[in-house]
């Protein structure tokens, strides 16, 4: 062997062992912590969403740790950053970019309503009242207070009308416990109020589950369209990380599966939805103008 080779030789090695202790001694990504809204019920979340958390993991080639949190906790827990990206309904969406900041990833698009949802004002097909006026003086329930089509549309609606719940109402109130939107249905349905406020697409999907019939039900108002769940992530995450999220959720498609606990599982049909299109903040701005209107979170002034 020639000394050039020799030194040749040496020199490869050390490059060699340069880019093994390089890769070594770099250290690996830390968890991806993506936060999702409990809905209806933790057991049903984790159905519907943690095969998405896998797929990321795999697209993304990095861990994802999957997390399901109630409305009421997400501002506080951004706050002190225990998650990097979130998917939350749209009101959310608004609250905990007032508070702390974030950029939007997708929006959701869902099998029954598509990228927009709503709130209905609704009362028993056999009911007298038959126009927002005649609320005079009756009982009405709320769904969750953070919910967009369960709360703030319709009260909102009613405000646009002229008619303000605090005065025109004789009570109103919210249910508590898991499965709220259902049970507004179901108050309705079994006449413990006179009036609900009832999401944009529930009733049919409850038909659709042999639960009630929409015909036993009658709409007197619905609200503008708003927007649909979403994906952001929080300020403290990378722009890289946050564009590799946005552009796995925009090529999710009704043919990506992923294996969890040995099941081959449809990510897209366990998710509910047909996928993921891109997001503006602007869209939210009707948002932001009903909670301004209505006083409420985060622009409440007591």
């Amino acid at each position: 062997m020639s000394r050039f080779t020799r030194i040749f030789f040496v020199f490869l090695l050390v490059g060699t062992a340069a880019v093994l202790l390089k890769g070594y001694l770099r250290p690996p990504k830390p968890p991806l912590r993506v936060a999702f809204q409990v809905c209806n019920s933790i057991e049903e979340n984790r159905e519907r969403f943690e095969p998405l958390g896998a797929w990321l993991g795999i697209k993304l080639g990095r861990k994802v740790v999957v997390s399901h949190v109630n409305t009421f906790d997400f501002i506080e827990r951004a706050q002190r950053r225990e998650f990097d990206v979130l998917q939350s309904n749209s009101y959310i969406y608004v609250n905990v970019k007032e508070k702390t900041g974030g950029t939007l990833l997708a929006r959701e698009v869902k099998s029954d309503t598509g990228k927009e949802t709503g709130g209905l004002i609704v009362v028993r097909a056999d009911s007298p009242v038959r126009t927002l006026a005649d609320l005079k003086g009756k009982k009405m329930v709320f769904g969750p207070v953070l919910s967009p089509g369960g709360y703030l549309a319709q009260y909102h609606t009613m405000l646009s009308a002229g008619l303000d719940p605090e005065k025109t109402l004789a009570s109103y109130s919210f249910l508590p416990g898991a499965w709220q939107h259902e049970k507004v249905i179901y108050a309705i349905l079994y006449g413990a109020v006179d009036a609900g406020a009832v999401k944009v697409g529930d009733i049919e999907r409850m038909e659709a589950e042999g639960k009630v019939r929409k015909s036993d039900f009658r709409v007197i108002a619905a609200s503008p369209p708003v927007p649909n769940c979403t994906f952001f992530a929080l300020p403290h995450v990378d722009a890289e990380t946050s564009e590799k999220v946005r552009k796995a959720l925009l090529k999710l498609s009704d043919r990506d599966f992923v294996a969890v606990n040995g099941e081959r599982l449809n990510v897209l049909k366990r998710d509910g939805t047909n996928g993921y299109v891109p997001a503006r903040d602007e869209e939210f701005d009707i948002l932001r103008k009903m909670a301004r209107a209505t006083n409420l979170p985060p622009y409440d002034k007591y």
